[in-house]
This record gives C-alpha cells, structure tokens and sequence, in this order.
C-alpha cells in the first residue's frame, strides 16, 4: 500500500523540511513508491553515480529501509534502491559548497552529490539504518591496513569543515576551483589506490592457495 501524500507532509514538516519540496515533480510520484509504514528520515536533491558522468539530478530519499534514488519523466519516473540490509559502509566527503556521500553496498558504490548541509543529513541518515552501516575490513592484513588509511585520508577533509565551525567563510571562486581540483586529483589517485589493493589481495589469494596444498601435509 502506497504511503500518503498527507503523511509525507508530516514527516517533511518534523524533519524541518518547508512545503517547496511540493514543487518538485518527483515528490509528488514518491507516495506510490514508499510504504505506508515507512518513515522518511533525510531528503535532498542532486546527482547520483560516478563524478564524470553525473548530468539530470534525482530526488534521493533515506527511509528507515532503504535508500531511494528517483527522477520522473513524462508520465512515469526512473528509480533504483539500496535496501539498508545491503549497505556495508558510509562515507562522507565535502567541498565548501557541496558534499559526496558514497554508499558501499552489495558490492555496488552509489555517489550522492548534494549540497554541503544535505551531505551531513544524508550521512547521518544512512549511518543510522539498520545492520549494514559500518566500516567493514577483510582480506590479509597488510590489505586491511590499505583500506583503513585510504578511509582515514579520506576523512579529513569532511572534518576539517565541519557545519558548525566558528566563523566559516566562503573562499574566492578561484580557490574553490583550485580546491576542487585538488579534491578530484585526490580522488583519482586514491581509485587507482584501490585498484592496486584489489590487485595485491588477489595475488595474495593466489599465492596462498598456491601454497595451502603443501602445508597441509
């Protein structure tokens, strides 16, 4: 059963969120996509998937199940979800205006590029499901140790501009280009630091089993 359009209102309002949602083509499709008994917990608007290749934005609802990604056309709209049971890991990057929230989960990585303020909400929403939100290491040891610099490099810069720091000033367009820039480089760098992980823990694999044989007699 759908959820009701009077009830989304509710919810909106106890999250601090205005009626101008209401404008959006695709709030007004989310009642037939949500359960009656689902809860709202974190709404926003931006782009969804790899950084160079985000163009239409989606409305993206967290529910207390699930991560719903919509866009409407015409008389239809497109979506996809994540239920919250598959979500592994949660994080969050931010620039001086926007902010990334990237969602691990059943081995997909989903990229939410939203507004600064929104990225927080977001993150704290999708941290908060049920189960899945946590940071999630396997693999030898020297693999383990890899992923858990590269997710600590990774989170210093959403510390560093924190919402609520004293005086916060917005930087000239030139810096935030550059920052922009530095962050994108930092982000190809670390991708390619991943790529080389996933190398060295199958080769690892491959060695042990190459060598289990001959221990085991």
């Amino acid at each position: 059963m759908a959820l009701d359009r009077g009830i989304i209102d509710q919810q909106l309002q106890a999250l601090g969120e205005g009626p101008h949602w209401w404008e959006q083509r695709e709030l007004r499709d989310l009642p037939a996509v949500l359960e009656a008994d689902e809860r709202i917990l974190a709404i926003s608007r931006g782009k969804v998937g790899r950084l160079r290749g985000m163009r239409r934005s989606w409305l993206i609802v967290v529910t207390d199940r699930r991560l719903v990604c919509l866009r409407s056309a015409g008389q239809s709209w497109r979506q996809f979800d994540v239920s919250a049971a598959l979500i592994q890991r949660v994080v969050l990057r931010v620039a001086p205006f926007h902010g990334r929230v990237l969602v691990f989960a059943g081995g997909q990585t989903y990229r939410l590029r939203v507004p600064r303020l929104d990225a927080y909400r977001l993150h704290d929403a999708l941290s908060r499901l049920g189960g899945g939100a946590r940071d999630v290491y396997t693999g030898f040891e020297p693999v383990r140790m890899v992923r858990r610099v590269i997710d600590h490099v990774l989170s210093l810069p959403a510390v560093a501009v924190q919402p609520h720091s004293p005086k916060e000033l917005a930087p000239p367009a030139l810096a935030t280009a550059l920052y922009d820039q530095r962050v994108q480089t930092l982000e190809d760098e670390v991708q390619e630091l991943r790529q080389q992980v996933r190398f060295l823990e199958q080769l690892l694999h491959e060695r042990h089993a190459e060598t289990e044989p001959f221990g085991n007699r």
